[in-house]
């Protein structure tokens, strides 16, 4: 089958990556220009520096520790998520979950990808020397132009596939990192602001059982949310799970933390209205700290699409449509353009309606993740106990074919977290309508999807134990990695 090759498990000497190496990956994935966006959005919601803080923890721990769950499957194996959904939901069955995650990248690639484009409009228009005052109401406006330059920069980056990506991480994320608390500090230092210190730490908040408190929760959880599932895609490349551990803490959650408090910050001292590529190019002291600071964010945000946009929505693609790499990242930067694009043109008009954007998008596309990380997590440590057999991932008539290619017992538990979602929101009064679409308007959603569906998988799995556990019919020996894998062929 053309284009499978690329979802081959990765070889021994493949493992390009060490614990110094994928730690560096990730905390150019996390360490993006949308980071500081989350300081800012918490400072909308009204949330003190300090549940700021503390929802940016449990949000960011929680997808630590599924990252850890996940990746480790693809350490052990080789296996990028497609496959990884394999024995989860059958081979035909998989095709579901890997829709709405390759779905959910795209629309990241390009929010994500609109971001960098930003600033490489205001970029243009400080080299330019045009006034501040017209780059903060025009940016915008012209942003749809730069948006088409930098996917085909990231494009050019995403084709060299994981060599490009390692390349990138290593210089993006720790310069932008580095660039924010140098500049966080020197805002400190100027007077006149429109906000002060007293307001960053003397805020009252919103309260920690309020609706905003949990949306912020959410949204810190959503954020990468996303990667948690595909993780395999990207850390399949380790050498050791010592990699997760050490990169998930030191390059995901104390980041995140980190870069959302910069972020509240930075917004509660200039007023809290501006985004983070706005304050950029508004208050640093001189034109050319102000273009540097906006190519760290371009390069910071291009190593977040090339590590956890372009792999998950690429190598999906392969899957569904069985095509070669280059045919699937042109496919998915071309609609990255198309989902965000042209609705920028009409709907984003100032800095406010991006935040928004952001908001609802995190809050809503994270009911679907929730249940698919339920039914991955205890099918594969609970059920399987870590184990299974690799080459009948690759064979779509083989023993993970279930019900004429469907295991309903995940593809059920998964509807069942979905439905329960709805059915709690309901209880609550809270569905939400977005875009004409019914949504649950619960800010948990993705924590209760989760429970739900887990709950579901262990229950419906112990009850179908043989229909579920397959492997039971064979014996481990011959085809578990530990005992001596042949390399498989696509299709079987």
């Amino acid at each position: 089958m053309e284009g499978l090759e690329e979802l081959l498990p990765v070889k021994p000497k493949e493992k390009i990556m060490d614990t110094l190496s994928y730690t560096m990956m990730i905390l150019s994935m996390t360490v993006t220009t949308s980071i500081f966006f989350l300081g800012w959005l918490s400072k909308i919601l009204g949330l003190s520096l300090i549940e700021t803080i503390v929802a940016a923890f449990i949000g960011n721990s929680v997808v630590a520790l599924i990252m850890y769950l996940n990746g480790v499957v693809g350490i052990k194996y080789g296996i990028p998520f497609p496959i990884q959904l394999g024995y989860t939901f059958g081979y035909k069955g998989s095709i579901i979950p890997l829709i709405i995650r390759v779905v959910i990248s795209i629309f990241w690639y390009g929010v994500g990808g609109f971001i960098a484009a930003w600033a490489i409009t205001e970029m243009a228009m400080l080299v330019a020397g045009i006034p501040v005052k017209v780059i903060l109401s025009e940016g915008l406006k012209y942003t749809p132009i730069t948006f088409v330059l930098y996917l085909a920069f990231v494009w050019f980056v995403g084709y060299r596939k994981i060599q490009g990506i390692k390349w990138l991480d290593n210089i993006a994320g720790p310069l932008l990192l580095a660039f924010f608390l140098w500049f966080v500090w020197y805002l400190g230092t100027l007077k006149g602001l429109p906000g002060s210190w007293e307001q960053v730490y003397g805020g009252k908040g919103v309260g920690w059982l309020s609706q905003n408190f949990f949306l912020m929760v959410a949204v810190q959880t959503a954020w990468w949310g996303t990667i948690a599932l595909n993780v395999s895609d990207i850390c399949r490349y380790c050498k050791s799970e010592k990699a997760l551990i050490v990169g998930h803490i030191f390059g995901l959650v104390i980041p995140q933390v980190v870069g959302t408090y910069l972020g509240y910050v930075a917004t509660t001292l200039t007023g809290g209205v501006h985004s983070p590529i706005d304050i950029i190019a508004k208050y640093t002291p001189t034109p050319l700290l102000g273009i540097l600071g906006l190519v760290f964010a371009t390069l910071a945000t291009g190593s977040t699409n090339v590590t956890g946009d372009i792999p998950a929505a690429t190598n999906g693609i392969i899957r569904i449509a069985k095509i070669s790499w280059t045919k699937a990242l042109t496919i998915a930067t071309f609609l990255a353009w198309l989902v965000i694009g042209p609705y920028a043109i009409f709907c984003w008009k100032k800095a406010m309606d991006v935040a928004n954007y952001l908001l609802d998008f995190n809050w809503y596309y994270s009911m679907w993740l929730g249940p698919i990380a339920g039914v991955m997590v205890v099918d594969y440590w609970i059920l399987r106990k870590g184990r299974i057999i690799l080459d009948e991932l690759y064979n779509p008539n083989g023993i993970y074919s279930y019900s004429n290619g469907i295991n309903w017992v995940g593809l059920g538990s998964f509807i069942a977290g979905i439905l329960g979602e709805y059915v709690i929101s309901a209880i609550q009064g809270k569905i939400s309508w977005y875009a004409f679409v019914p949504v649950p308007g619960i800010e948990l959603a993705w924590y209760y999807g989760f429970i739900i569906s887990a709950i579901a998988m262990l229950i419906a799995g112990n009850m179908a134990k043989e229909y579920v556990l397959p492997e039971t019919s064979l014996k481990w020996g011959r085809r578990d990695l530990n005992s001596g894998l042949r390399h498989p062929k696509p299709g079987g």
